[in-house]
């Protein structure tokens, strides 16, 4: 029976982690916020782009108001009288300029998403990555034929951990959800797939906490991309 395999992107498919990095630097630096190493960054990698800027720049500026009441004195004197608003999307500008600087596939991606597809079954991507961002970094990496289905912030009413994107991915192929696998290098990837109630699968070598991944509970682990065709589910 055919088997529906669904994808993370950021540290699954490829590490991204250095263009996200360089580009949360660039709005740091820009609005006066403290300037992180990529370590730090990396570790609100997973739940959107907003959550992302939220902790990493807009969180140094002096506010304590949620962003979206945010105005433009909290911010202090490097913000230039921006919102959140404001520099969200400036993030999201900088972002779409860098994000192929140093993304790369991992090791045998593109063959092992060959290799599932030429045996009968099927493949989608859902990503908290931002659309354009999204569409640009698969061209670059060649594997943007590779998905039957694609779902991101903007196709979807929430994000993960929500389950939307993966229930949507079953109802686009036709694949049941028992016969559905999440695969993600993050909390949100499983929590996602356990909340749609389909298997998942903890990829222990991409850009999130291991330990985390691990407590988060997953029903399969592999070290490596080319493991996932191998495990019955």
């Amino acid at each position: 029976m055919t088997r529906l395999y669904i994808f993370d992107f950021d540290g699954t498919l490829s590490y991204t982690g250095g263009d996200i990095a360089l580009s949360v630097q660039l709005i740091q630096r820009k609005y006066g916020a403290p300037v992180t190493d990529e370590k730090s960054i990396l570790a609100f990698v997973g739940y959107g782009a907003r959550y992302l800027i939220e902790n990493t720049v807009t969180c140094g500026l002096g506010n304590e108001a949620a962003p979206e009441k945010s105005s433009a004195s909290e911010f202090g004197p490097g913000s230039a009288g921006a919102s959140f608003e404001d520099i969200y999307r400036d993030y999201l500008e900088v972002y779409y300029e860098h994000a192929t600087d140093t993304s790369r596939l991992y090791p045998g991606v593109r063959e092992t998403l060959e290799a599932i597809i030429a045996r009968g079954d099927r493949t989608a991507l859902f990503t908290n990555k931002p659309r354009r961002v999204t569409d640009k970094t698969l061209r670059f990496l060649g594997i943007d034929g590779l998905f039957e289905a694609t779902f991101c912030p903007e196709d979807l009413e929430r994000k993960k951990p929500d389950p939307e994107g993966i229930l949507r991915c079953s109802r686009a192929t036709g694949v049941p959800l028992e016969r559905t696998l999440m695969v993600g290098d993050s909390r949100a990837d499983v929590d996602a797939g356990r909340a749609a109630g389909v298997k998942t699968l903890g990829l222990l070598n991409g850009m999130g906490d291991r330990a985390k991944l691990l407590a988060a509970g997953p029903d399969f682990t592999a070290e490596s991309f080319g493991e996932i065709p191998g495990i019955e589910f």
